[in-house]
């Protein structure tokens, strides 16, 4: 998660404590909501997973000159961008580009060996990495892997997710309601 990943799960925790739920029954209502959320979303088919791709894409990706990417500290989404890639369009796996952003009193093997083992590509594949100065106006909310930037280069590539997003904002004004 990054550094507000659970800002709204916090947000709801105070609104409840404000209203004298006890810790129990805050814990209960979270639990809840999960299991909700787990039951909505269920298993993404293809369809959904090229739109929840696309969605990601658009709004937490780049895309520049001939190259798309995708940048974050939380895995899970680094796992899903790269999950939406590998099975909604051909790729070839060696054009794949890996970068580390790290706190330099962090432990960059420990990183990188972790990122290798969540993404599937090959530390050959991993550029150098950039290692932030610590100093006293830095925040002190580090990252243990860090964030990791994720690069394919593939104008073609480039081209179909940008029509794909264009389809998908012009279907949007069709939406009822």
């Amino acid at each position: 998660m990054g550094n507000a990943g659970k800002v709204v799960e916090r947000e709801r925790a105070r609104a409840l404590r404000a209203q004298a739920w006890t810790l129990e029954e805050i814990a209960v209502d979270i639990a809840a909501a999960r299991t909700e959320a787990e039951e909505r979303i269920g298993t993404l088919t293809d369809r959904e997973l090229l739109l929840a791709g696309l969605t990601l894409s658009a709004g937490e990706g780049f895309k520049t000159g001939n190259v798309v990417g995708f940048a974050k500290t939380d895995p899970r989404l680094v796992d899903l961008y790269l999950t939406w890639l590998r099975r909604c369009f051909e790729i070839d796996e060696a054009r794949l580009r890996a970068r580390r952003y790290l706190h330099s009193d962090l432990d960059l093997e420990a990183a990188e060996t972790y990122w290798i083992g969540l993404t599937g590509i090959p530390r050959t594949q991993f550029t150098l990495p950039y290692r932030a100065a610590v100093g006293p106006k830095r925040g002190t909310r580090r990252h243990v892997h860090g964030c990791l930037t994720v690069r394919y280069s593939d104008v073609r590539l480039l081209r179909r997710i940008t029509a794909l997003n264009d389809a998908l904002l012009s279907c949007t004004a069709s939406i009822p309601g």
